[in-house]
């Protein structure tokens, strides 16, 4: 079976010991500061992007973890001020006991994932912030507060959050390691072939003035393969094939086009990207990234009014395959997701749920699918969920392969958990599907056949088996590599997503090697025909639990197997000829 690598540092690590010593400081990011009624909502206040600069006397700010116990608040000159320390909120001169000068000292407990910090004044991200509440004044500082710390695998990200009655705060540090690597951009890069790849709001947390939907993928292909392309030598092309996404401002309807200059790809520009700073500039009359009207100040009202060079905040994913870049033009927020172009994915094959948090989400809207989504702990205690596969042949056949267990809920007449699959939602029925790649809808038809959940169809969800559809229909994007899927769906109140990994179904410990046969009928339903060009010396039918449910000893390269007494389903059947072992699956209904 094919391997699932994740990037480690992906990964929230328990807190061990040693990795919280050496320098910190607040993440450069929007959301490093964020405070809400709950962990999973902190919504009453984020930092945006643009206060990693206004604020950046806090940024700078450093939360230190010596060796030998001791702990510094080294605020530089200047800190951040708010009224509740008697002044104008702003920055200004450290005010005590909140200004470092204290000695103070920290400890770690590994089994409870904290971190603490004691003496009247130290503190991890904002001062005023304790264990019972916001302080007042600097009078009531306290004698020492705690702090639940989640890292990063590679230690070098550390959120930590604090219950301070009303609700949490949450702040995220990154250890400070020396000059920032290259970011390495260099190459090719189109919109990524997906909802929210173009988005725009009021400020980064809020997206909400406009985002592409999956289908505007197809109506809008004249954008989606253009290619930003960022050369060795510094030099930058807009490569817009023969035609792109035109908008009024350029003195022509809305729609696909051929390209206006100065934005036509003609211009001779040049690139250049600042690690620390986290931003790459794109220079020359007519360079840009994602949408050609948005640059620092605002949005051109026509080509004339085209800019010399345009600045976005970037941050590339870890994997170096994602590249987001944001811009503050004067109202509010662009954000583009870019990702380097591969080869047309394809839905055919084989397909399991993505054993990580959030590959089963649900919420009000694509955008917002906060109601629901599985934790990492989920992948283990329901596994005979994810190892579930959801298999598109060749031939148009569909297959749910459940193994012996899949997840039941009551609405299948039975309690919670893992078990033995409920008809119709059992595999055994015989299924086709469609794709439909301008739309990029998938359609898997037959009562029973499914992605994802089982109780998830177009129109709800399911009360009871007895209420199974003929037909579901997905939205679905695909990653740059085209190994994830994402399938959306809109059930009415809402929508499910579904994340799955491309993997090889399981072969049932066989030692697979060519044997070159062939099977007729495919579906059967009591005889099948097996033929081979070579010599067959035997043949056994296997069913997904692993159990050999038929054997045949052969000498030819015809036979004919009654197989009408086995269930209705989906079987291997392998072939043993001259040391050689090869298998294909059937299905049986």
């Amino acid at each position: 079976m094919k391997k699932i690598f994740t990037l480690l540092f992906l990964i929230p690590m328990s807190l061990t010991f040693g990795q919280v010593e050496g320098t910190w400081k607040l993440a450069p990011e929007a959301g490093a500061l964020a405070v809400g009624p709950s962990l999973s909502d902190l919504s009453w206040y984020a930092n945006t992007a643009a206060d990693v600069d206004t604020r950046a006397c806090l940024f700078d700010d450093e939360y230190v973890f010596n060796s030998d116990g001791t702990f510094q608040n080294v605020l530089q000159s200047e800190t951040w001020l708010e009224g509740w320390q008697g002044v104008a909120e702003g920055c200004g001169a450290p005010i005590a006991p909140h200004d470092g000068a204290g000695a103070f000292t920290w400890s770690e407990d590994a089994a409870t994932g904290t971190v603490t910090v004691a003496g009247s004044g130290a503190y991890l991200g904002l001062a005023k912030v304790h264990n019972g509440g916001e302080l007042g004044s600097p009078a009531e500082a306290v004698s020492s507060i705690t702090y639940n710390v989640t890292m990063s695998a590679d230690g070098n990200r550390m959120t930590l959050d604090i219950n301070f009655g009303p609700g949490f705060w949450q702040f995220i540090l990154e250890k400070e390691t020396g000059t920032p690597p290259p970011v390495n951009i260099e190459g090719t890069w189109v919109l990524a072939p997906q909802a929210g790849a173009l988005a725009v709001g009021p400020s980064l947390e809020d997206l909400s003035w406009y985002q592409n939907s999956v289908e505007d993928v197809a109506i809008r292909a004249c954008l989606f393969d253009d290619e930003y392309v960022f050369n060795a030598d510094g030099t930058f092309s807009n490569v817009l094939q023969s035609e792109t996404w035109l908008e009024g401002w350029q003195g022509v309807a809305e729609g696909c086009g051929a390209p206006v200059a100065p934005h036509d790809g003609s211009v001779a520009a040049t690139w250049s990207a600042d690690a620390t700073a986290g931003t790459v500039t794109v220079t020359g009359t007519g360079a840009y990234l994602g949408l050609s009207k948005v640059h620092n100040a605002g949005e051109l009202g026509s080509p004339a009014e085209a800019v010399e060079a345009i600045t976005y905040n970037m941050s590339l994913s870890p994997d170096e395959s994602t590249l987001t870049l944001q811009i503050n033009f004067g109202p509010g927020f662009w954000q583009f997701i870019l990702v380097r172009p591969t080869v047309e994915a394809t839905l055919e094959g084989a397909w399991r749920l993505q054993p990580e948090a959030g590959a089963l989400s649900v919420g009000p809207s694509a955008s917002d699918l906060s109601w629901y989504s599985n934790t990492a702990a989920d992948v283990d205690t329901r596994a005979c969920l994810f190892d579930d596969f959801y298999v598109f042949n060749e031939d148009g056949t569909f297959e749910n392969v459940l193994q012996s267990d899949t997840w039941l809920e009551a609405w299948q007449g039975v309690e919670e958990g893992c078990g033995a699959p409920v008809a119709p939602h059992d595999g055994t029925g015989a299924y086709t599907w469609a794709y439909d790649a301008t739309t990029m809808k998938a359609t898997v038809n037959g009562e029973g056949a499914y992605l994802g959940l089982s109780k998830v169809h177009n129109n709800g969800e399911l009360a009871s088996p007895a209420e199974v559809v003929s037909t579901i229909t997905y939205d679905v994007s695909f990653s740059a590599d085209g190994e994830t899927m994402t399938a959306q769906i809109n059930f009415g109140p809402g929508v499910w997503q579904f994340i799955f990994v491309r993997d090889e179904l399981p072969t049932v410990g066989l030692n697979e090697e060519e044997v070159d046969f062939s099977v007729y009928p495919n579906p059967f339903t009591s005889n099948l025909d097996v033929r081979s060009d070579q010599k067959m010396e035997s043949i056994q039918v296997i069913d997904i639990t692993g159990k050999v449910v038929k054997t045949m000893n052969t000498e030819g390269n015809f036979a004919s197997l009654d197989l009408s007494n086995l269930m209705n389903g989906a079987y291997m059947i392998v072939v043993n000829s001259n040391n050689s072992v090869s298998t294909k699956r059937i299905i049986k209904n």
